[in-house]
């Protein structure tokens, strides 16, 4: 039952309605601090929890480039589908009236290769970018495990002091500049290299201590919700010294989130749910990528304008539930398909 890890495929559901909130806050204004808070503490734990889950359930071919190279691939042409999918969005958000075609071309460019070409499209590009960085390095470093792990503390730190913590080394003149260098052309940490490069390589390094999952106890959840306190103690700090913006690394995140995937990896679930989660890991990742595209066309919808638009709630709750709705009709369309193939 405990190898097939059917409790994560539940998890990747919650963590993608979670994605939604970070999008749009269900309770910007029932409860403007908790909504601050539940945005930049409990959602923020979703993009590592997938970005865990691909590392671990990729780690038996990391070293095998044909089965990389295929994964690869299909990641890659779920980022052409979808941006293409997404074009009326891109063009309505990053294309400037006041600038030139070619102006224009040069930034979306810029966000199809190295930022992302939509708000939540960056996950597809930056999964391409940790995996094959995390396939190089183990092809460099073969079994040198420790020197693996020491690169991704490495690579997070400095992702960390370009992110969330910018503002203590940003006195120095040089990391300013370097910094500011930097966000002109990547615009943020926040990507394959720094962020999701870290938690793919602790997803591979789960897999191979994968023995030692197990049904969550007491000290294992007390210890969890220890690091999450602090985690919040984390984020009120940074607030509070640093304005209420958006944070994306934290220092305590690897452990908070490292610890959950262990504690949802070892939750036992029947064989008899099998199928259920299957459908649950298609309808997150078809949720995660759907849901701002719903969210632009019906902001343009007359519906929303006269009922939802006062309401983050119920915009959100609206938002979510036809993401859903489209995402079980695409998973439909997917099976009726593959058995139309078939039976040719």
């Amino acid at each position: 039952m405990k190898t097939e890890y059917r409790a994560i495929d539940f998890a990747k559901l919650i963590a993608a309605f979670l994605v939604v909130a970070i999008h749009i806050p269900p309770f910007e204004e029932l409860a403007p601090a908790f909504s601050h808070t539940f945005e930049q503490v409990i959602c923020r734990l979703s993009v590592p929890f997938f970005f865990l889950c691909t590392g671990f359930f990729t780690a038996k071919k990391i070293t095998d480039w044909g089965r990389m190279k295929s994964y690869l691939l299909h990641i890659i042409k779920m980022y052409l589908f979808w941006s293409i999918l997404y074009l009326p969005c891109i063009f309505a958000r990053f294309v400037k009236k006041e600038h030139t075609w070619q102006e224009n071309a040069r930034e979306l460019l810029r966000r199809f290769f190295l930022i992302g070409s939509y708000i939540q499209l960056w996950y597809l590009l930056a999964t391409v970018v940790a995996v094959l960085l995390l396939f190089l390095a183990k092809r460099l470093l073969g079994e040198r495990d420790g020197l693996l792990i020491l690169l991704a503390v490495c690579i997070y730190v400095i992702g960390l002091l370009g992110n969330s913590y910018r503002h203590i080394v940003i006195q120095n003149p040089v990391a300013a500049s370097a910094i500011r260098g930097y966000q002109d052309v990547f615009l943020t940490t926040r990507n394959g290299f720094f962020f999701g490069f870290p938690f793919v390589t602790m997803g591979y390094f789960f897999f191979q201590k994968r023995e030692k999952i197990k049904r969550p106890g007491k000290r294992e959840l007390l210890l969890f919700f220890l690091l999450l306190a602090g985690l919040f103690e984390e984020e009120a700090w940074l607030t509070t010294r640093y304005g209420d913006g958006s944070h994306d690394m934290y220092l305590l995140l690897p452990a908070v989130s490292g610890l959950l995937f262990f504690l949802v990896a070892g939750i036992p679930v029947s064989e008899k749910a099998d199928r259920a989660a299957k459908r649950a890991r298609s309808l997150s990742t078809d949720l995660f990528l759907l849901h701002m595209l719903v969210w632009f066309w019906l902001k343009k919808s007359v519906i929303w304008k006269f009922f939802w638009a006062k309401s983050a709630l119920g915009s959100y709750l609206l938002v979510a539930c036809i993401s859903l709705f489209l995402a079980v009709l695409l998973e439909a369309g997917k099976r009726y398909w593959k058995k139309s193939i078939k039976n040719i």
